[in-house]
């Protein structure tokens, strides 16, 4: 299957000053084998006191128990036009109440990478669905 970047990606991948396309790439398949896994991990870090946005940590475990590591997926959050929380952590702001932001998040992501074609049809109907 053939990917295809938007300009709005490819713009701010141009942005970026340690990021390249191909470790876009590989961000993004690393994070939908670890969806398909169940390896994803969301956390919210933090909610507003209106009650209108969330701070989200999106991170996967990649290895073995005895030796593995937490990945995080800020570069590639970022590059897709996700907005970071604060200067200090790798969260990146979630707009929106009235729903899971967990889900909502993953939604988003999966189709958006359906649409640059890392997935296909059948595979986005499910992996949209999942969030750890």
């Amino acid at each position: 299957m053939k990917t295809k970047l938007s300009n709005e990606i490819k713009n701010n991948l141009k942005k970026e000053q340690y990021y390249t396309e191909d470790q876009f790439v590989s961000d993004v398949k690393t994070y939908i084998k670890a969806v398909k896994s169940g390896r994803i991990l969301y956390t919210v870090t933090h909610v507003s006191s209106s009650g209108m946005s969330r701070n989200i940590d999106i991170k996967s475990f990649e290895g073995t128990m005895a030796k593995g590591y937490y990945r995080n997926y800020f570069a590639m959050l970022r590059v897709m036009g996700y907005k970071s929380a604060d200067k200090y952590s790798h969260d990146i702001k979630v707009g929106g109440c009235g729903m899971n932001m967990l889900f909502a998040t993953n939604y988003n992501l999966i189709h958006s990478f359906y649409h640059m074609g890392f997935i296909n049809k059948a595979a986005c109907d499910v992996l949209a669905q999942r969030v750890s």
